[in-house]
């Protein structure tokens, strides 16, 4: 194997969180190995453990780093414009992140079931990105453009509205149209939640 090109360590890391998500997307949890992530990242199997005790270990960066995008995606209502389009693009941020292919096969279908720390690891990431949403709503409803009420199901509510069709698009082993699932969810969420 050829010997990898030196990189800052922050550079290293983020090159083998990029090549363990193919990997993990590709193969799946249980058929992908530190092997292949070595592999696709070109690196030596002591690089991988200088960052990463295990795969095991390495996927839950991979998961924490899909929170830190999704809670990047949405950006604070700025009151002084108009707020369903500040809304709307907030919705596609979200659905871009969750319709990317490698995104949607790690969080939809291979996340779940591969240990019991794995399971606590994706209920911990989907009770943060329906913090996220609440924390979202609740701002809303202190702006007065978002109905009363307790809003942590009505953050279930949305994050389903979301993930859902992405989730039956990727066990159909399609694609799904992120423009118009946007433009629906936000027809949805203006017609029932907003004022």
């Amino acid at each position: 194997m050829p010997r990898a090109q030196p990189l800052a360590p922050d550079e290293r890391r983020a090159q083998l969180l990029t090549a363990a998500r193919a990997v993990f997307a590709d193969r799946g949890y249980f058929n992908a190995s530190v092997s292949h992530i070595v592999k696709a990242a070109g690196v030596a199997r002591g690089t991988f453990y200088n960052y990463f005790d295990s795969k095991r270990a390495v996927f839950q960066a991979i998961l924490d780093e899909l929170m830190d995008a999704i809670n990047d995606a949405v950006i604070p209502i700025d009151i002084a414009q108009p707020i369903p389009p500040q809304v709307r693009a907030n919705l596609g941020g979200l659905i871009d992140i969750c319709t990317d292919p490698e995104v949607s096969r790690i969080l939809f279908t291979e996340a779940a079931g591969i240990d019991d720390e794995g399971d606590l690891a994706l209920r911990d990431f989907y009770r943060q990105a329906t913090a996220r949403i609440e924390r979202a709503l609740v701002t809303g409803q202190q702006m007065g453009i978002v109905r009363q009420g307790s809003m942590t199901l009505t953050a279930q509510i949305l994050l389903g509205i979301l993930t859902q069709p992405v989730l039956i698009a990727s066990l159909e082993g399609r694609t799904i149209d992120r423009d118009a699932l946007a433009t629906d969810a936000f027809a949805l969420l203006a017609g029932g939640i907003l004022r």
